[in-house]
């Protein structure tokens, strides 16, 4: 950890030293992700530069975001925000909620990168976008065309394989775009034994080599978006099929489950209309979702042999904006409708209704004639309510100062409150054997405050520096705890704490050529609910600390990149007598870009965890050593 600190107070003094080189002619915005408010925005461009493939991997690169990932899910990867659980965080696309109708989780790895045009992430609760986010909001805008263009992407490695297509149209004020993408493979990823998977050194097979067994995976996603201009409105329709056929593999304690396998599938369609007007900008959007899910599983030791499970939400939403007096007005509103049915479950099905509204005011005052200084006021509050429950009122708020003299910098606080209604699962599943529900279960509360800096020069060497410290009390947090009876049960603590403190720094080295970056987190997730045994211990599976460091260059057509994460050991009792080690992971990408015509190739070869590391993300569940992987890009006619 020393070396890490050092590195990272080297790297502050050199960023410090290029800062005193102030040339204020420059554009504004040369480094993406920092932005004044405590939201952070990211755009396309950036997205793009970063080489994920999915929303998931992108945001994975983002400091106070940990991305939950076990290899034995099919592939799924669900975000976490300042230590909360994956099912706090509130995901939209285009304003509306994609989340597991179920468990309230949401899969970013069904989000491919190249449909999305920019992401906004918020810590805690919102007025703009809704209370029901104790962790925060990743709130995803997807791509609009304004070329046609044909994309066709080839990926390939020792365990699988991925390839998609997309096409473009733009006439006048329509614009279609259409995308499938295939990804098959075995999954038998290498995996190393470690102390970790048994009893220390007395581990069976301790340090040999295995592969990944009924891992496989086969999955087929089509995506379709047109859009029209008429005048002042802009109408679009949109639509996602997402099949999925994959082993579950299981974990290596108590025992793998070799012949499980689960088949899923997941469609939404989208239609939505706004309008410039002089009455303001006003849009309203209609979407249904539907989600199946079938497990199998012929082991004669089984718990489970076979299930189906099917899902819907249907979801309206309505927005206004208006600039009324210099203050900006918005108003907002959700109503949703969700039905789950599925075997497991007490009653076999299960229904709520969800409605949301809430009004934000947002005020920006010029301190000084050349509005080089201004401070931002933003006060809302969101009125919800799931089923029968008691109604809640969540206010927000928001106070900066930003100062664009010699070094611009942005200071400010704000504050949030935020629940968390039971999902369908911790309310009504019913396992005879393995889990039972708790119908009683209270909704979560918190209360967040959050104070942030942003910092940037205008030399051509320019430095962005982003600190975050942030504090959520969380009463009445869902906790899962296995009862006398063996199975497991869901139950309310009565109080957890997470605070979290993040500095990040950006740094351009050689303009247009070379970029750094790097960033620390502090989490402190506490139990705080009185018990004799787990009062003040570390909640499971929040690392402590976690350390992110990255050098992208291009030049001459060539790209190259290198990533590193440095993660801290994380509690897995809530005894804290257990914990899963420290681990370091370094990726690499290299890539060159040519053009023929207005044929533009992109290939390139990467690396995922070079140095070969044992790691773990959750008990038992091992993790992929060194693999290398090839892929080819081809953009064919970029004609307007």
């Amino acid at each position: 950890m020393i070396r890490h600190t050092v590195l990272f107070i080297v790297f502050l003094l050199v960023s410090l030293v290029y800062a005193g080189e102030v040339v204020t002619t420059l554009p504004d915005v040369v480094i993406h992700g920092i932005a004044t408010g405590a939201a952070r925005h990211f755009s396309k461009l950036e997205i793009s530069k970063s080489g994920a493939r999915n929303a998931a991997e992108f945001l994975d690169q983002v400091s106070g975001i940990a991305i939950r990932r076990d290899g034995a899910s099919g592939g799924k990867q669900f975000a976490r925000i300042g230590g909360s659980n994956v099912n706090q965080v509130m995901v939209l696309v285009d304003g509306v909620r994609i989340s597991d109708v179920g468990s309230n989780e949401t899969d970013l790895s069904r989000i491919p990168a190249e449909w999305i045009e920019s992401i906004e992430v918020s810590s805690g609760g919102s007025s703009a976008f809704g209370g029901e986010a104790i962790g925060g909001v990743i709130s995803i805008t997807t791509s609009k065309v304004s070329l046609n263009n044909f994309t066709t992407t080839m990926r390939a490695s020792a365990t699988g394989t991925e390839i998609g297509a997309r096409q473009d149209w733009s006439k006048g004020n329509t614009q279609v775009s259409i995308g499938v993408t295939r990804e098959q493979g075995a999954g038998n990823y290498r995996f190393r034994i470690t102390e970790d998977d048994g009893n220390g050194p007395f581990t069976i097979h301790l340090g040999e080599v295995f592969r990944r067994e009924n891992n496989a995976l086969l999955r087929d996603r089509i995506i379709g978006k047109l859009t029209h201009g008429f005048g002042s409105h802009e109408v679009s329709g949109s639509a996602c099929v997402d099949r999925a056929e994959f082993g579950l593999p299981g974990y290596l304690a108590p025992r793998p489950t070799p012949l499980a396998s689960q088949e899923e599938q997941f469609r939404q369609t989208q239609l939505s209309w706004k309008c410039d007007s002089k009455v303001g900008l006003v849009s309203a959007s209609a979407s249904l979702q539907n989600q199946t899910r079938d497990f199998s599983d012929p082991d004669p030791y089984s718990y489970l042999h076979q299930s189906h499970e099917s899902s819907e939400r249907v979801s309206m939403t309505a927005s206004w904006q208006r600039m009324v007096r210099l203050i900006n007005i918005n108003w907002n509103t959700r109503t949703e409708r969700e039905r789950l049915d599925s075997g497991v479950l007490e009653n076999t099905h299960a229904t709520r209704n969800r409605w949301q509204t809430s009004l934000q005011f947002e005020r920006v005052v010029k301190i000084s004639s050349a509005a080089r200084q201004t401070a931002n006021c933003m006060f809302g509050t969101s009125i919800e309510r799931f089923g029968d429950a008691e109604v809640q009122a969540l206010p927000s708020g928001e106070v900066s100062y930003a100062n664009k003299v010699s070094i611009p910098f942005t200071i400010g606080v704000r504050g949030s409150q935020a629940y968390f209604a039971p999902n369908f699962y911790s309310l009504f599943w019913n396992d005879e054997l393995l889990a039972q529900g708790n119908p009683d279960l209270r909704p979560e509360h918190s209360e967040m405050w959050q104070g942030f800096i942003k910092a940037r020069t205008l030399s051509r060497l320019e430095t962005a520096i982003d600190i975050t410290a942030s504090s959520n009390r969380v009463e009445d947090l869902i906790y899962w705890r296995q009862a006398f009876d063996g199975r497991w049960a869901p139950q309310n603590l009565r109080k957890a704490t997470l605070d979290q403190l993040t500095i990040g720094v950006k740094q351009v080295v050689l303009p247009s050529h070379l970029d750094a970056e790097l960033s620390i987190e502090w989490l402190e997730a506490r139990d705080h609910s009185g018990e004799r045994v787990t009062d003040g211990k570390y909640l499971i599976y929040r690392p402590l600390r976690t350390f992110h460091a990255a050098v992208s260059g291009q030049t001459l057509g060539f790209h190259g990149s290198v990533q590193a994460n440095w993660v801290d050991k994380q509690a897995i009792l809530e005894t804290n007598s257990k914990w899963l080690p420290e681990y370091t992971l370094v990726d690499i990408e290299a890539s060159r870009m040519f053009n023929f015509g207005l044929t533009t190739w992109r290939t390139g070869l990467r690396c995922n965890n070079v140095f070969d590391a044992d790691y773990r993300v959750a008990r038992f569940a091992p993790m992929p050593l060194r693999e290398f992987s090839v892929f080819l890009l081809l953009n064919l006619g970029r004609r307007a």
